[in-house]
């Protein structure tokens, strides 16, 4: 595998699980847009999802004890049915048009993220499967399954402590679904598993580094950052069709 592919990808994943540990979500918002630009989509996908499972092992035993298993599984009611759909026009959809989905995606979900609704729904476990259904599309689609409920957790006026865990806990369970879709699909294969065991040292240090400044600066400061370069790979990766 070339050198210089695999030392991006171990920056981009670097950078993603700094955020991901930092403000406990945002690793395939971060790393997809940007590993787009180096691989295949139908190869970015699996990987995202691969070389989150360490990160999220760690985070899971973490945030555990702050979960709300009810608002999660919510989530994951939606997220079943749209997760297989998903994956399956990532099987089928040519390179350059998924291209411009998971950058029209990224773009749209982090100017969404950056302006926040601030009206929370009256009938929330009616509107939970709803956020996980989009969510799992995107996230079978795209690998970028976060906006829809993260989106949904801050509307909601959730305690900061409880959304954070409750991401958590949905991304582990969904992560896990999609996995299953993604083998049955064919779409993960030998060389995206390889690609995310190239990628671990810099999700290592990532990880670190983003638990370290995690009580030191102020998450806020790096969420926005995040989303600027959020922003930047999305515009790259609809360039780049």
């Amino acid at each position: 595998m070339d050198s210089t592919a695999i030392a991006l990808a171990n920056a981009i994943v670097g950078f993603s699980a700094a955020m991901s540990a930092l403000t406990g979500f945002g690793y395939a918002l971060v790393a997809a847009p940007f590993l787009v630009l180096v691989f295949p989509p139908h190869e970015v996908v699996p990987v995202v999802m691969v070389s989150w499972i360490p990160l999220a092992a760690l985070l899971l035993g973490e945030a555990r004890g702050a979960m709300n298993l009810r608002r999660i599984g919510g989530w994951l009611t939606g997220a079943v049915v749209g997760i297989p759909v998903g994956v399956y026009g990532l099987a089928h959809i040519a390179e350059g048009p998924m291209r411009v989905v998971i950058g029209g995606i990224t773009v749209a979900a982090a100017l969404a993220m950056w302006v926040h609704p601030a009206r929370p729904w009256r009938h929330e476990a009616a509107a939970a499967p709803i956020a996980g259904l989009l969510s799992g599309l995107l996230g079978g689609a795209s690998g970028m399954s976060g906006p829809p409920v993260v989106l949904f957790a801050l509307n909601q006026g959730w305690p900061p402590a409880e959304t954070r865990a409750n991401l958590i806990g949905y991304f582990v369970a969904k992560h896990a679904i999609a996995l299953v879709s993604l083998a049955l699909f064919g779409v993960l294969d030998r060389r995206a598993i390889e690609l995310s065991l190239w990628a671990m040292p810099g999700l290592g240090v990532g990880a670190a580094v983003g638990l370290y400044l995690k009580s030191r600066v102020p998450p806020q400061r790096f969420r926005q950052v995040a989303l600027v370069l959020v922003l930047v790979g999305g515009g790259l990766a609809i360039a780049r069709h």
